[in-house]
């Protein structure tokens, strides 16, 4: 009998290490592939108990009553309409962030439009506007930009009411760095020297946790009708 209970100890004892081995492996993989995560913004392998977008975004949904209440000055930027996606934000007035970078919108729903940029209407310069793509819970507006393409047709309410029509030339995908360094200097020209421009402006790519931040921008630029 105390041979068979020796024995007994000892494969409970070998099974307790083999399932230490396991858990320790398990926290080092988590661990190290977590820590690259956080870092870079590079996916995973294995699944992570992490948000990847910004989690302080608020992800309720504008509602009509909230878009009928809507008021600016007669000659800034309303609404901004992309009609063949049934879409209309707000378009909310913002300088750059603390990081000398466009604001984005507080909502998943609205837009912001940077105030330093021409106003539409204007006839000179190009209106930039920025917006969400991707949210914790859901998509945001600017999710559609991708699926623009060339020649199709972004619309602009202002406060009083006027509409300005711009027309699609160019859509891309550029990294955060390179928006830095020279993107934001083109966005605010219009691509047409003739006409009043329109940039917008969603995030892309890798969420980056230690910055806060997408790793690359998707830009798209129009001109006027």
């Amino acid at each position: 009998m105390s041979g068979l209970e020796i024995h007994h100890k000892q494969q409970l004892h070998l099974f307790r290490w083999f399932m230490l081995l396991i858990i320790l492996g398990a926290l080092s993989m988590y661990g190290f592939y977590g820590l690259r995560w956080y870092r870079t913004g590079e996916p995973s392998p294995v699944p992570l108990p992490f948000a990847v977008a910004d989690a302080s975004v608020e992800q309720a949904k504008v509602t009509r009553e909230d878009l009928q209440s809507y008021a600016v000055s007669p000659n800034e930027p309303r609404f901004l309409l992309l009609d063949d996606f049934l879409i209309t934000a707000r378009v909310q007035k913002a300088d750059l962030d603390e990081r000398k970078m466009f604001t984005m919108p507080k909502n998943l729903d609205d837009v912001v439009w940077y105030e330093k940029s021409a106003t539409p209407g204007s006839g000179v310069g190009a209106v930039i506007i920025s917006g969400r793509n991707v949210g914790i819970e859901r998509d945001g507006t600017f999710s559609k930009l991708p699926k623009l393409s060339k020649q199709d047709i972004i619309k602009i309410e202002r406060g009083d009411g006027e509409i300005i029509r711009y027309e699609v030339r160019s859509i891309q995908e550029e990294s955060l760095e390179e928006v830095n360094k020279t993107g934001m200097t083109q966005m605010m020209k219009s691509l047409d020297p003739a006409k009043e421009g329109l940039s917008l402006i969603t995030d892309s790519g890798n969420w980056i946790p230690s910055q806060k931040e997408f790793d690359k921008r998707i830009i798209v630029r129009a001109v006027a009708k």
